[in-house]
């Protein structure tokens, strides 16, 4: 058989630089040894390679089932198998999943419009209907579409079009009609205002990761909810770092993908724990890739564990007990063991049990918190929001992305001469170099050329800290707006219509229901409006703050007044909480001397990240809340002054005959009655509200609401166990007085 060469023009691409087919798949020449037949035997008289005249016609479907017998199943089977076969739904392209959306998409858009026959495209009508896609402003169900801003994704619509034109007709589309459509891309593109910049390939140093790290550990501006997902963030960014991997195929490791392993230094020495993790679930398209495994060794003295891959993933081993061995409940354990006389490791293995659950699994809500779910997986969309989020409080300039660590990888492997250009394209996953020269090789140049051109020492170092995402950060830049900036949005001429709409139908909501759902759509939309333009206003002072801050500095400085100290920056710092503190504590410790103390130290960090696994996070912003002042004020008549708000509040839970029903969430105080004494969520949990009406709404949706059946239910402050969802409320009413 002969193989198919896939032709330049058949090939497109990601923006992440991988290739994908027009339609056509190419075999790889190994793939056509399907016999084990020697080319020059001679003993068989039919040439399997003569199919020219072949005829499946004249197949003796009867005959050849004969050849079937004495197999696992009867000739009949087979058979029936040949008539029963279905060769159109073969026709089709394979597509990935992602793939697949785009495509769909298309279709429906152009199931939209008025001219929708594949079979009489012209030119024009292309032209309009492009026309037509690039103006759209609503979406489903009405909702306001970002738009398109860059020439390259109009690109991507027309690749993408002539995927689902092929796909509907079978045929490809006209090639002299490609041609044209080029030329009509670049006039819609004008017309549209797209820019034909790229997205900065930036990369985010070791440096950069560092910050972004310590940042991610120490910030009370982000709550995860949990503290395991906390963790498993920055364990996403370690793992992603020195792989260079696609962030997805990181996201979707298993517990089966990992291989925890004891072993001897060929060097000499204490044995080290070698990580060994295996990278399966990469980009399908024309097939599967090959895996790729990826072997992190323990560095024993680390100057920082916060770096430390083995001291992150052996915390979230320990803390879901996934090794096989019974005895192996704690990181102490791991120092006894040794490797037998003559062998070069000892495996550590996982149960088996758990070989197909994720390791970044999100956290479901439970009646009083939070925990991680049995195996709902983190989507790329979320982790790509937490690391983003985690990059503007930690002062960033650009945007941070998951993909500038695999920018970094792919150019820190160009440069190493420990790693070849082939070893460098199995790492990203590239055939050859191609991609990386197009889309990752940084377009901001690495290097001093006018150094080298004039003979001097260059200065890489400087240069390439500058080409850094890092080198621009700033603890002043503003990650929020102000109470004013926020407030400023309320004078936007769209908010003030939007607002006097909103009070003419509230004139007449309870009239009908229509005009009642007319009133909440309305309500939406406002909100919807307000949280557009509050992103908005950020971005563009983000956006304006590097260079007038700049000017402010510089003059400050020439008119004597120096470097001129922010104290927004400090009062903008929340304290962490107890469990967090401890969490940095341990992360933060200094190398030890001994091999003992550097174990020690080890371990402790390992138990101080299973320990914060299970914390629920409180809020994310530091909030002053008068119920502490209040509750101060309360006691029940004759009691004499009781100094701790948190008692008071457990008192203030129970029904009285001289007093309304209670005001305070029996199950948040209960909650709070098992937190350290000094950490801040207690005040949140013992809040008081307004009226007892506002405690029942908040106990159904706050409790009710998420109470699965396997629960268990008690109730803290009554030290008393609860059977069952009608136990629980039950409880609520006739003790503590809330009625749901």
């Amino acid at each position: 058989m002969t193989r198919r060469r896939v032709r330049q023009d058949d090939l497109y691409e990601y923006s992440d630089g991988s290739n994908w087919s027009d339609g056509e798949s190419s075999w790889d020449e190994d793939d056509d040894e399907v016999f084990d037949v020697e080319a020059d035997n001679n003993e068989y008289e039919t040439d399997l390679s003569d199919i020219d005249d072949f005829d499946p016609n004249d197949i003796d479907v009867e005959d050849a089932a004969k050849l079937f017998e004495g197999n696992l199943y009867p000739p009949e089977y087979y058979v029936r198998g040949i008539h029963e076969f279905k060769e159109s739904a073969f026709d089709g392209q394979d597509y990935s999943a992602g793939s697949t959306v785009l495509l769909d998409g298309i279709e429906d858009l152009w199931n939209q419009y008025p001219q929708r026959a594949f079979e009489s495209i012209t030119l024009a009508f292309l032209n309009s209907f492009f026309d037509w896609l690039l103006s759209q402003r609503t979406g489903k169900d009405g909702r306001k579409k970002r738009g398109t801003t860059k020439s390259s994704s109009l690109g991507t619509y027309w690749k993408v079009y002539r995927l689902v034109y092929e796909r509907a007709t079978g045929e490809k589309l006209d090639a002299k009609l490609n041609r044209k459509m080029h030329r009509v891309l670049k006039l819609l593109a004008k017309k549209h205002h797209l820019s034909d910049q790229k997205r900065e390939n930036r990369c985010m140093t070791i440096d950069n990761l560092k910050e972004q790290v310590d940042t991610t550990l120490r910030t009370t501006k982000k709550s995860f909810g949990l503290g395991e997902l906390r963790i498993l963030c920055i364990l996403f960014l370690l793992l992603l770092a020195p792989t260079g991997a696609r962030p997805t195929s990181v996201l979707l490791l298993r517990f089966g993908d990992i291989r925890v392993v004891l072993a001897r230094d060929p060097d000499g020495g204490l044995h080290k724990i070698l990580i060994k993790f295996t990278l399966e679930f990469t980009k399908t398209y024309l097939g599967s890739k090959d895996a790729k495994t990826v072997t992190i060794p323990e560095v024993l003295f680390d100057p920082s564990l916060t770096l430390s891959v083995q001291t992150f993933l052996l915390g979230i081993l320990f803390r879901h007990r996934a090794f096989e061995a019974p005895s192996l409940t704690c990181p102490e354990r791991l120092t006894q063991l040794d490797i037998h006389p003559g062998e070069q490791e000892l495996p550590i293995p996982l149960k088996a049990s758990i070989k197909d659950v994720y390791i970044f699994r999100r956290a479901i809500k439970t009646l009083v918190g939070y925990e991680i779910s049995s195996n709902e997986l983190i989507s790329y969309g979320m982790m790509a929001g937490w690391i983003k989020r985690c990059g503007e409080i930690a002062g960033m300039e650009v945007p941070t992305i998951p993909y500038n660590l695999r920018y970094n990888a792919g150019n820190v492997f160009d440069r190493s001469n420990e790693v070849s250009d082939a070893t460098r394209n199995l790492m990203l996953d590239h055939a050859n170099s191609t991609p990386f020269q197009r889309h990752y090789l940084g377009r901001q140049i690495v290097g001093d050329p006018y150094a080298i051109i004039r003979g001097l020492k260059p200065q890489d170092a400087l240069v390439q800290a500058s080409c850094s995402i890092g080198h621009s950060i700033s603890k002043r830049r503003p990650v929020d707006l102000t109470a004013d900036q926020a407030a400023s949005i309320n004078l936007h001429p769209t908010i003030k219509q939007l607002a006097r709409h909103i009070e003419e139908l509230r004139q007449r909501q309870k009239r009908s229901r229509g005009a009642m759902d007319k009133y909440k759509d309305a309500v939406r939309k406002l909100r919807s409006e307000k949280q557009r333009l509050k992103r908005a206003l950020k971005q563009q002072i983000r956006d304006e703050w590097t260079d007038k801050q700049a000017v402010v500095d510089i003059e400050a400085q020439l008119n004597g007044l120096g470097l001129v100290k922010d104290s927004t920056v400090e009062a903008s710092n929340c304290p962490m909480r107890p469990a967090q503190k401890r969490l940095v504590d341990a992360l933060m410790a200094p190398v030890e001397a001994s091999i003992e103390g550097q174990y020690q130290r080890r371990d402790a960090a390992i138990n101080a990240i299973v320990a914060y696994c299970a914390v629920v996070e409180g809020p994310a912003t530091c909030r002053t809340n008068s119920s502490t002042a209040n509750i101060a004020q309360q006691s029940v008549k004759g009691d004499p002054p009781i100094s701790s708000c948190l008692h008071v509040a457990a008192m203030s839970v129970f029904i009285t005959k001289d007093e309304d029903r209670p005001r305070r969430c029996f199950l948040c105080v209960g909650e709070a009655l098992c937190l350290e004494p000094d950490d801040p969520r207690i005040d949140k949990l013992i809040h008081l509200f307004y009226t007892s009406g506002d405690l029942t709404k908040h106990f159904r949706r706050r409790h009710l609401a998420n109470l699965r059946e396997d629960d268990r239910l008690q109730c803290q402050v009554c030290v008393m166990p609860l059977d069952h969802k009608m136990h629980l409320q039950n409880h609520a009413r006739r003790i503590h007085g809330t009625v749901s």
